[in-house]
C-alpha cells in the first residue's frame, strides 16, 4: 500500500468510499457539472492506494488545538475512516494510521482523538477510552428548588458573540482535551437560526449584567404535544450561573417535559437535587485518545508539589519514536524528561499512557485492571497521575 495526501480531484473517490462504508445516501451526479464542489476539504484527507493505484482506504486528519494541563497543544482529530468493501482486511487502514502518526509526530502534535465504531478495533492503533459523560434525564418538575438571581437573553445573530466565546474560553482553561475553537468552528457553533432550526442559545447574566454562562439546546418531539429539551452545550463559570440556567429551564415546563443533558463526568449533578430518584442516568463513552508524542506529553504534565522522579517505560507498536524509558523529574513546578536505562517504576503500552497523563484513570486503577505494571514508587505515581477534569464537546 502507498499512503499519501490526496489530490483535489481524488476527493470524490474518497467520499464515495466513505459513502459505501457508512451506508450514507448521497447524489454524486453533480460531480460532472460541478467538480470543484466535490473537491472541498481534500487537504485533510489521507488515503491508501494499492499497486494499481486504486484508492482502497481513506480518513480525515483534522487539526485541532486542545487544552492540556493549562497548555494549548496540537491534537489530530480522526474521522471518516473507511475502506471500500471489496478491499477490506488488506491493511489499508493500518497503513494510513502508521503514515498519519508519523506525520503528526513530525508536525508537533501531542494527542490524537477519535470517536470509534469499535473500541477494540482502534486499540490496535494505540487509542484508548479517555472520557465518559453521564446522560441525565431530568424532569423539569424536579427543578422547582432552583431560584433565579440573574437574567436570561436569547442570542441572535445581530449580537456580539465575543462575550460567549470568552466564557467558553474561561470554562475550558482547567479541562484537559477541551477544544480551543477557531473561527471556523465558532461559525459552525452559531450557524443555526432559532426561528428556522429550533436550535437556541440562551445567555445567563448575573446581577451586574456580566455574562457567566449559556445553554445551547434543541428540541425533540416525544408525542403529538410533548417535547424534551436536549442540551447541546451547557457552560457555567460559577454555581450561581448553573443554578440560574436550571431556574430558566424550569420556566419552560409548559413546553417541555425533560431536560436531557450529557454532563461531563467531573460534575456532581446529583448533589444539586433533593431527590436523586427523580433523575435518570446513563454512562456514555465519549471518544478515544492517543498519545502521539510521549516525551512531550510527559514534559507538559502538571507535577505534584515538591520534587521527585519516576521512570516510565512506554511501548508503541505504531510509532517507534515513543518506545523508550523516560525518567520524569520535577522540582518546584519544573518538569524534566530524559531517556534512561534505569529500571522502570511503571510499564505500559502507549494506549494506556493517554488515560494516565490526561487524568482519566490513575495508576492504581489501571494496575487493578491488569493493564499496566507497577514496580515501585506507587504513591509517587499516584501523585503524578491524579484524576483530572476532562471535557470535549466537539465531534469530528
Amino acid at each position: 500500500m502507498t499512503v499519501r495526501p490526496i489530490k483535489p480531484e481524488e476527493k470524490i473517490t474518497a467520499r464515495k468510499i466513505q459513502n459505501l462504508a457508512f451506508l450514507l445516501e448521497e447524489d454524486f451526479s453533480g460531480a460532472v457539472t460541478n467538480p470543484e464542489e466535490y473537491c472541498k476539504g481534500y487537504e485533510t484527507t489521507r488515503a491508501a492506494f494499492d499497486d494499481r493505484g486504486k484508492m482502497c482506504s481513506c480518513l480525515e486528519l483534522l487539526p485541532y488545538t486542545v487544552m492540556y494541563d493549562g497548555h494549548m497543544v496540537a491534537m489530530g482529530g480522526i474521522g471518516g475512516v473507511a475502506t471500500h468493501p471489496e478491499d477490506r482486511k488488506k491493511g489499508g487502514v493500518r497503513s494510513i494510521f502508521q503514515y498519519c502518526m508519523q506525520e503528526m509526530y513530525d508536525e508537533g502534535y501531542v494527542f490524537s482523538y477519535l470517536y470509534p465504531f469499535s473500541h477494540p478495533f482502534y486499540r490496535r492503533f494505540g487509542y484508548e477510552l479517555n472520557m465518559t459523560r453521564t446522560r441525565y434525564s431530568i424532569p423539569l418538575s424536579s427543578l422547582a428548588h432552583f431560584s433565579q438571581t440573574g437574567s436570561v437573553r436569547l442570542y441572535t445573530k445581530d449580537m456580539d458573540c465575543q462575550p460567549l466565546v470568552s466564557v467558553y474560553g474561561d470554562f475550558i482553561k482547567d479541562k484537559n482535551l477541551a477544544v480551543v475553537r477557531d473561527e471556523y468552528r465558532w461559525k459552525r457553533f452559531f450557524s443555526a437560526d432559532p426561528y428556522k432550526d429550533n436550535v437556541y442559545i440562551y445567555l445567563w447574566y448575573n446581577q451586574d449584567d456580566v455574562l457567566r454562562g449559556y445553554l445551547k439546546h434543541r428540541i425533540r418531539k416525544t408525542s403529538e404535544y410533548g417535547y424534551d429539551l436536549i442540551a447541546e452545550e451547557l457552560v457555567w463559570l460559577d454555581t450561581q450561573a448553573f443554578e440560574g440556567i436550571m431556574a430558566f429551564v424550569r420556566g419552560l415546563s409548559a413546553q417541555f417535559s425533560n431536560l436531557i443533558w450529557e454532563c461531563p463526568s467531573f460534575f456532581d449533578l446529583l448533589s444539586y437535587f433533593p431527590e436523586p430518584y427523580d433523575i435518570g442516568q446513563e454512562i456514555m463513552t465519549n471518544g478515544m485518545n492517543r498519545v502521539v508524542n510521549a516525551r512531550r506529553a510527559l514534559e507538559l504534565i502538571s507535577p505534584p508539589q515538591g520534587s521527585g522522579s519516576v521512570v516510565i517505560q512506554a511501548a508503541d507498536a505504531i510509532l517507534d519514536a515513543n518506545t523508550a524509558r523516560y525518567c520524569v523529574s520535577w522540582d518546584k513546578g519544573e518538569v524534566e524528561v530524559k531517556t534512561t536505562d534505569r529500571e522502570a517504576d511503571l510499564v505500559c503500552g502507549i494506549k494506556d499512557l493517554g488515560p494516565l497523563v490526561t487524568g482519566f484513570a490513575t495508576p492504581a486503577q489501571l494496575k487493578e485492571a491488569g493493564r499496566i505494571e507497577i514496580n515501585g514508587k506507587a504513591d509517587v505515581l499516584e501523585g503524578l497521575f491524579p484524576r483530572k477534569k476532562l471535557y470535549i464537546n466537539d465531534r469530528f
